[in-house]
């Protein structure tokens, strides 16, 4: 199913979307720091930060438990970030947090290799070795019973490779259904690496299959929510009607919406206070959520 969304918001909002569109572009400290600066000052969560799920010094995670248990859900939310596989850090995404937790969800944000330190599948592993971690130690922080893998661009990829190639997390004695949902934001799922840069992180695959969540698709992954914007230019809209066409002809489940007026940066503001709880994109994907939890079907 795929549905598009269209932006009936003021011009006031889209005057708002695209002036911090630009502003997270930056990509500096200083920018996600004015970004997440409504959310260090009203947010609701405890934060155990920089808890190691591994030995390598940047194998750290931070862990948002609601401090409101009586509106807590039983579900961890790993979101696994941005930055085209050479940048980005864990903090940066605050905001993604808080907005989760104010819906009841615990999250936990791990970080994990960049290029050049590490090329492909050293990050993939990393975002696994986390899960796995998580799985045996978070009952120590909260009450979790249900894990949720969502993720935005080069982290949207990574998230679909860990639920539709079963090896990653087969090596920690896992299988794909300790993942609960998927939620995809904007996900390179079919992408070939031609720019150098990206063909630097995939430098030692002889067979680009080896690194598409579209080839592994099966359709025995969990539910997923795919979502994206129409204006993307970075990574195009079409990864994502055609992972979802693959996964629902197997026999699937992947629910897809599109949005007008959105691109690759700004569809993440749908996480910030400063759009609002009203913004499209967080509404349906706490309804994905939401109907998640209560085992209902899509």
């Amino acid at each position: 199913m795929v549905v598009l969304k269209i932006n009936l918001n003021s011009h006031f909002y889209m005057g708002l979307v695209l002036m911090l569109s630009m502003l997270l572009t930056a990509c500096t400290n200083a920018a996600f720091k004015t970004f997440n600066a409504p959310s260090y000052l009203l947010n609701k969560h405890t934060l155990e930060p920089n808890l190691a799920y591994g030995d390598k010094t940047y194998q750290k995670l931070d862990l948002y438990v609601p401090k409101d248990q009586s509106n807590a859900t039983d579900q961890l939310i790993v979101f696994v970030h941005g930055g085209g596989w050479t940048s980005g850090a864990k903090e940066h995404y605050y905001f993604v947090a808080d907005a989760l937790t104010s819906a009841g969800y615990a999250v936990a944000i791990p970080d994990y290799i960049k290029y050049p330190n590490g090329e492909f599948p050293s990050f993939v592993e990393d975002i696994a070795l986390s899960i796995a971690w998580l799985v045996a130690n978070v009952q120590q922080y909260a009450n979790i019973n249900e894990f949720i893998i969502m993720g935005h661009s080069a982290g949207a990829h990574t998230g679909a490779l860990l639920i539709t190639d079963p090896t990653y997390l087969a090596a920690h004695q896992l299988q794909t259904d300790v993942v609960h949902a998927f939620v995809g934001l904007a996900g390179p799922y079919g992408f070939t690496p031609k720019e150098k840069k990206y063909r630097d992180v995939f430098a030692n695959l002889e067979d680009y299959n080896q690194m598409k969540p579209l080839y592994f698709a099966s359709g025995e992954e969990p539910a997923m929510l795919l979502l994206h914007g129409n204006d993307d230019t970075t990574v195009l809209p079409v990864n994502t009607r055609k992972f979802a066409e693959k996964v629902i002809e197997q026999g699937g489940t992947a629910v897809t919406y599109l949005y007008d007026g959105r691109g690759h940066i700004d569809i993440m503001l749908a996480f910030s206070r400063v759009a609002g709880s009203k913004d499209p994109v967080r509404m349906d994907i706490l309804d994905f959520l939401q109907r998640q939890a209560k085992n209902q079907p899509e």
